[in-house]
């Protein structure tokens, strides 16, 4: 079909399904992102029992399963962000104009109910909070914001890495920040904060860049059996790691952490299998919990606080038992944020929604 001079392709009914479960698939894989956040954080008191219990063992192992979930929301918006044409000058900041609000606007709104939480609640000095917003550490998730828009403003220079080459570049520098941080974190006494090594671009630079690969039609061009082992062995790989780390600093939070060579390589093969296998995962509750991830990424730990706090006094029997205890709260938390987001998208506006990240 042409218009006028310009030529458009008229896509057949097919294809619109075809293009539509490809967008509902990347929901998908949202959704267990999130969900994967959100276990992180309901796992620290799993990592707070004895080293030799079961419990505590069992988190490890979690954790370290749930260690793809920075990667996997970094390189799906590398995917999309592929697709971004940056010509010019103007088109940077007109991208930058719209796309930076979209993040921005939100965390600041919901940093403030953290800030006010903090002063009015807890007593905390409003100098103290009002710096941690403006570095964005009000709420220990959101050091994301800051990577998030670092991507942003890097992206006509990361998209000339959306090849063999600059994939490979890309994943010496993130292996070379995991043993810079390693060696600053184990072996000075130096205390680094979540802002400066996860908040770092250099140190997700791999993922962001696979997502560029991928949402250019680069191939990896290994079987998804090959690619199954690798996960598995690198899954392996990365829980010795953390029973060495473990072993010999006795800190388990940092032991298991996703900031590890072995998990960025289990995460980076995981990521590759799940884009290669698009009809893996069939959902349509899934595919809206993903449509909702950004939202529930702002809010779960509001949520976490307050239900963690409440099954604390219900003195739950699952308590007594770490992982089903970690793994129901991690899912009453998820569940608890979606429905309160899809309540408030049905009574308020579309632009109140996007305000708080609902939407």
């Amino acid at each position: 079909m042409v218009l006028g001079n310009h030529p458009i392709s008229v896509m057949q009914p097919n294809q619109r399904n075809q293009v539509t479960e490809r967008l509902d698939y990347f929901d998908v894989l949202r959704a267990l992102a999130i969900f994967a956040v959100v276990a992180i954080h309901s796992s620290g008191s799993g990592l707070q029992l004895s080293e030799e219990s079961m419990g505590f063992n069992l988190t490890v192992l979690w954790r370290n399963i749930l260690n793809f979930a920075v990667p996997m929301f970094l390189a799906i918006s590398g995917f999309f962000l592929a697709k971004k044409t940056i010509g010019t000058y103007g088109d940077y900041v007109a991208f930058l104009r719209k796309q930076i609000p979209r993040v921005y606007v939100p965390f600041f709104i919901w940093s403030l109910v953290w800030l006010a939480f903090a002063v009015l609640i807890q007593d905390k000095s409003v100098v103290h909070e009002i710096i941690k917003l403006a570095t964005f550490q009000s709420s220990g998730p959101y050091y994301f914001i800051a990577l998030i828009i670092q991507y942003y403003l890097l992206l006509p220079v990361l998209k000339k890495f959306a090849n063999a080459k600059g994939l490979a570049i890309s994943m010496l520098v993130s292996m070379a920040m995991t043993f810079w941080i390693f060696y600053l974190r184990y072996h000075t006494e130096i205390s680094l904060p979540l802002i400066l090594y996860a908040g770092n671009f250099a140190t997700w630079q791999m993922f962001f860049v696979l997502g560029l690969c991928l949402g250019t039609s680069q191939k990896i061009r290994v079987s998804s059996k090959y690619l199954l082992a690798l996960i598995l062995i690198f899954y392996i790989l990365s829980c010795i790691e953390s029973y060495v780390l473990i072993g010999a600093f006795h800190q388990a939070g940092d032991a298991v952490t996703a900031v590890k060579a072995s998990s960025f390589m289990y995460s980076f093969f995981l990521i590759v299998f799940l884009s290669k296998n698009r009809d893996l995962i069939k959902s349509k509750l899934l595919k809206e919990i993903g449509v909702m991830s950004f939202g529930i990424y702002l809010t779960h730990m509001f949520a976490l606080m307050v239900i963690s706090r409440m099954l604390s006094r219900l003195h739950s029997p699952l308590q007594g038992t770490a992982y089903a205890y970690q793994l129901f709260l991690a899912g009453l938390v998820t569940l608890s944020c979606f429905l309160c987001i899809s309540v408030f998208n049905r009574v308020f506006s579309d632009r109140q929604a996007r305000f708080l990240g609902f939407k």
